[in-house]
């Protein structure tokens, strides 16, 4: 005999992050392109490489600013286009600007951009590198769709994320005697 199953409606399903509470104690500001360069391939011989897609992650914490730096390569195989053009080389970087909402330290900051650059910043990658491939006449989506828990475990354990923290020195007070 089958078990009746019951159905359970949610009368609200959204769910509401209006709440500081529910916030993150880093938020991400901005984020903007840096510098862009897309080139095509000439030559068949390059062209015959695989597509071949990377990234470095790097970042600058000035007290409770950060500045993360997504700097990707990509190389690109097309079929069909038109002249000799065999593909497309596209390297950009992305910066994202973070701010602290309470108190927290500089290497606290740190270690944030060091572990959620990736997660926040390659959706933003993958939308640009698209939207650059598409104006060249390819309709592939080239930057895949990554694990971020995965790469980040990766580029953490390896020491992959240069991040540089700078702190403003105080100025000396003069004692008075």
């Amino acid at each position: 005999m089958a078990k009746k199953q019951k159905i359970i409606k949610n009368e609200n399903p959204i769910v509401d992050v209006s709440d500081k509470e529910s916030h993150a104690a880093v938020q991400c500001d901005n984020i903007r392109l840096i510098s862009s360069f897309l080139s095509p391939i000439l030559d068949k011989a390059e062209a015959d490489k695989s597509d071949h897609v990377a990234f470095r992650v790097r970042a600058i914490v000035e007290e409770n600013k950060a500045y993360s730096y997504l700097e990707v390569i990509a190389r690109h195989k097309v079929t069909g286009h038109p002249g000799q053009v065999v593909g497309f080389n596209l390297e950009f970087v992305l910066m994202g600007t973070f701010s602290v909402q309470q108190e927290i330290t500089p290497e606290d900051l740190a270690n944030f951009v060091k572990m959620y650059t990736v997660t926040i910043l390659w959706p933003y990658a993958r939308e640009f590198a698209t939207n650059q491939f598409r104006r060249t006449g390819s309709d592939d989506v080239v930057l895949p769709i990554i694990n971020p828990q995965v790469v980040t475990e990766h580029i953490v354990e390896n020491n992959l994320v240069d991040v540089q923290i700078i702190s403003k020195a105080k100025p000396k007070t003069k004692k008075k005697k």
